[in-house]
């Protein structure tokens, strides 16, 4: 009895090492191709245009209405986007409506919020320590803090860097300023542009333990907390901020349930987004604003589905537009053939390891029949005891993994 559970441990470890060694070798002979493609609003044509990649550095122009474009024809309908290469070929300004609209004009107007799955709060390693800059109208370049805050379940804990001591002065101070403000810990969520490479300092959004958001800086190293009127019942996932020289926007919230809202300098009055289908978990999204509309586009491995806007965030139109696979069909059948499922460490959502057990396609139970008759014929004879019925069933549950694991373990 032991050397038959020492077998069939062994034989269960290696369908785990083949289940996440094939299916990362064959991914690396033959990889996967698709068209990945760019969809944007053209404001010369008032519908949707998009670019496909179908590999080799060759790519494909459409609109949504059916039409082809040269790259260069392609770049003339999104002026707004390509300005610079336009007014490389004198090109600009491009008349729209009746206005023209200049260099300098489309680049003070034009502005790109990013929210990939894996950035947001949950998809990533995070370590719990921010920096906070001091905002000093007497400084020129912006410097990074020597010292670093967390929350603690009672303080907004600063620490400074240079000798890991937590500097008392600024806690207290930092503490206090959010208690008087109504603060109550610890906090659910903290959302804040931790780098120096931006226009200016918008400091953190925080909710506290009851919901509520406060928007917190620091000024000339004073703190400077404010309560916001943003509601306490909204399920907040993560808060983006995105400090632009525009100053329309103090950032974005995304919720658990895929509602966006836009977080406006106005009174932090919040803008809801007309996006629908919008999963947080396994899709990115992407909101680019011009001088004449605004555009939303949330998309993952399948699809690729926008919103027009006009400059009120009321939607104008919209579009959706497969992922196609352009895998050859051979090397698709061939992998659901040999793998009915895989482990797998990656996910295109999330920027750290995460165990997935994915299955296969239709074409797997053809090749676990094909294992299973493998088998017969490797064995020359019918099975005649429960070890060998016992390996038919492990076959019959992973297909060539189990084939190639019993038979590599083979009783003797």
């Amino acid at each position: 009895m032991p050397r038959v559970m020492t077998r069939y441990s062994l034989v269960l470890l290696t369908v785990v090492a083949l289940a996440y060694l094939m299916p990362a070798i064959f991914d690396t002979v033959f990889p996967r191709q698709s068209t990945n493609p760019l969809l944007l609003y053209s404001p010369v044509l008032n519908q949707f245009i998009y670019q496909e990649s179908l590999g080799n550095h060759q790519f494909h122009y459409q609109d949504e209405a059916g039409r082809t474009y040269t790259r260069s024809e392609f770049e003339q309908q999104l002026p707004f986007l390509y300005y610079r290469n336009l007014e490389l070929k004198g090109l600009l300004p491009p008349s729209i409506g009746g206005q023209a609209f200049d260099a300098e004009t489309i680049r003070a107007e034009r502005h790109a919020i990013t929210i990939h799955s894996r950035r947001l709060k949950g998809h990533f390693p995070l370590l719990d320590l921010y920096p906070l800059f001091n905002n000093d109208p007497r400084v020129a370049i912006m410097p990074f803090p020597e010292d670093m805050f967390r929350f603690t379940d009672q303080t907004m804990e600063f620490i400074n860097a240079d000798d890991n001591r937590t500097d008392q002065e600024l806690t207290e101070s930092f503490t206090s300023a959010l208690q008087e403000a109504g603060f109550v810990f610890p906090a659910t969520v903290i959302g804040g542009n931790p780098t120096n490479l931006k226009p200016f300092d918008d400091g953190y959004f925080v909710r506290d333990s009851r919901g509520h958001v406060f928007h917190i800086r620091r000024v000339l190293n004073q703190p400077e907390v404010v309560k916001t009127s943003i509601d306490p019942g909204l399920d907040i996932l993560d808060i983006i901020v995105s400090e632009h020289h525009r100053r329309e926007l103090h950032g974005t919230i995304i919720t658990t349930s895929g509602k966006v809202y836009l977080v406006t300098r106005e009174s932090y009055r919040l803008i809801s987004l007309p996006i629908s289908g919008y999963d947080p978990g396994s899709m990115d999204f992407k909101l680019l604003i011009d001088p004449l509309h605004r555009t939303v586009t949330i998309s993952n491995d399948q699809i690729v589905h926008g919103v027009a806007m006009d400059t009120a965030y009321r939607p104008l139109r919209t579009f959706t537009l497969p992922n196609r696979d352009l895998t050859p069909v051979p090397v698709l059948f061939l992998r659901e053939f040999f793998f009915p499922f895989e482990i797998t460490f990656e996910s295109p959502y999330r920027s750290q390891a995460a165990l997935r057990l994915v299955s296969g396609g239709p074409w797997s139970f053809a090749g676990i029949l094909t294992a299973l008759g493998l088998s017969f014929i490797l064995r020359r004879r019918p099975p005649r005891h429960s070890g060998s019925w016992n390996d038919l069933a492990i076959i019959a549950m992973t297909g060539f993994y189990g084939l190639a694991a019993v038979h590599l373990l083979d009783e003797t």
